[in-house]
């Protein structure tokens, strides 16, 4: 099990309550970036790294005849898309999980009309290689399409309060690791044409998220740092976050406005 595998099995519910609702809409909107007409009329779909199993869900529920297959390489993260697709009727049995790594997807060459990615391929061991497996498993015009971040974050005041209540506790800690974030379109879009595709497109967005103070409070005690916060003492712990909440509260409500720069890719398979 790698790194990464055993940090989403550990953190799958997190995610799911805390990170997911941040990106969800810039998510779903992955699937308005493909033309109206652009798959048959019952499409094999695949996406990669399915997480909560949101996009999948949804692209099941915008092609009624499609069969989506489903894949991540988390087992924690499995477990959640499998609730998420069995409170959703029909088009939840239209998507099918596999735990399967981005690089060796379990399908034929040429079996799928559609290949997606949302935020997952910043996290794999090698962006071009899965790249070239989402092509390998397309047929002759199917499209790969994904959404992810780019690099050159924006400050963001709420991550900056709780840099302030961690320093005045006197806490410390470790940086955290380094993402294989893109560093603009024009360079997503070259890494697609070497990955074999064509009529590529790439445009950059911005995923923007609205955290209130008690929101964003629970977001990185209890997800983003919460394995450094469930290590502290208790006492320690509450004062902590009676701290950081005090500071947001303090805090315009367009300084809990988070706004992250991302970029939407595309392209199809000629061969």
């Amino acid at each position: 099990m790698t790194g990464q595998e055993s940090r989403y099995d550990r953190i799958a519910e997190g995610y799911a309550t805390h990170w997911s609702p941040v990106h969800r809409a810039a998510t779903l909107r992955l699937l308005d970036e493909l033309p109206a007409d652009d798959l048959p009329p019952r499409p094999r779909i695949v996406d990669v790294g399915c997480g909560t199993g949101a996009l999948a869900l949804e692209a099941a529920a915008r092609w009624p005849g499609a069969e989506v297959e489903a894949t991540d390489v988390s087992a924690g993260m499995l477990a959640v898309a499998a609730r998420t697709v069995a409170s959703a009727g029909t088009a939840g049995a239209r998507v099918h999980l596999t735990r399967a790594p981005a690089d060796r997807l379990p399908f034929p060459d040429g079996s799928a009309d559609l290949a997606l990615a949302a935020f997952v391929l910043q996290l794999v061991p090698s962006r071009p290689r899965a790249l070239r497996e989402m092509r390998r498993v397309l047929r002759p015009g199917g499209r790969l399409a994904y959404v992810g971040w780019l690099a050159g974050e924006l400050p963001f005041r709420a991550d900056e309060a709780w840099d302030a209540a961690l320093d005045a506790a006197g806490i410390a800690r470790e940086s955290p690791g380094g993402h294989d974030d893109l560093a603009s379109p024009a360079a997503a879009a070259a890494q697609l044409r070497a990955a074999g595709l064509s009529r590529v497109r790439a445009r950059e967005d911005r995923l923007v998220h609205q955290f209130t103070p008690q929101a964003y409070t629970a977001f990185v005690t209890r997800f983003d740092d919460g394995d450094l916060v469930l290590g502290l003492e208790p006492g320690v712990r509450q004062a902590l976050t009676a701290d950081l909440l005090d500071r947001l509260s303090r805090l315009p409500p367009e300084a809990l406005r988070l706004e992250l720069p991302i970029v939407y890719v595309s392209g199809v398979r000629a061969s």
